[in-house]
């Protein structure tokens, strides 16, 4: 007589399979709106590369930034925070920040963000 093996997950492997899967999905919700909205500041600066920047003022760039930001509703990035360096062949603009989030319980995750455009390219 053939014994027929049964062949599947338990409970405790299903479990620490859907826990796993639980953990890694918290993860890309709580941390891809955040990589989401840097590739609109990251756009942001690169759509400087259709104006004549070098004849644009620090305030005309950051409001010029400011109005993208708000178009695309990123409300956390301080337009204070954009520097800008001017030299006699290029205008370098860079918006370096970080983000903290909490995750689960009392751990928090800290996304750090650097983001330039350089006009000489």
């Amino acid at each position: 007589m053939k014994h027929n093996k049964q062949k599947g997950v338990t409970v405790l492997g299903g479990l620490t399979v859907l826990l796993i899967v639980g953990f890694f999905l918290t993860a890309v919700f709580k941390v891809g709106p955040l990589y989401l909205d840097n590739s609109f500041v990251r756009a942001a600066l690169d759509s400087l590369a259709q104006e004549n920047i070098h004849t644009l003022t620090d305030k005309d760039v950051r409001k010029k930034l400011s109005s993208s930001f708000d178009i695309n509703n990123i409300r956390d990035v301080d337009t204070k925070q954009i520097k800008i360096i001017r030299e006699k062949t290029k205008t370098l603009v860079t918006l370096n920040y970080e983000k903290r989030i909490e995750f689960m319980g009392n751990v928090d995750v800290v996304v750090r963000f650097e983001n330039s455009y350089d006009s000489s390219k």
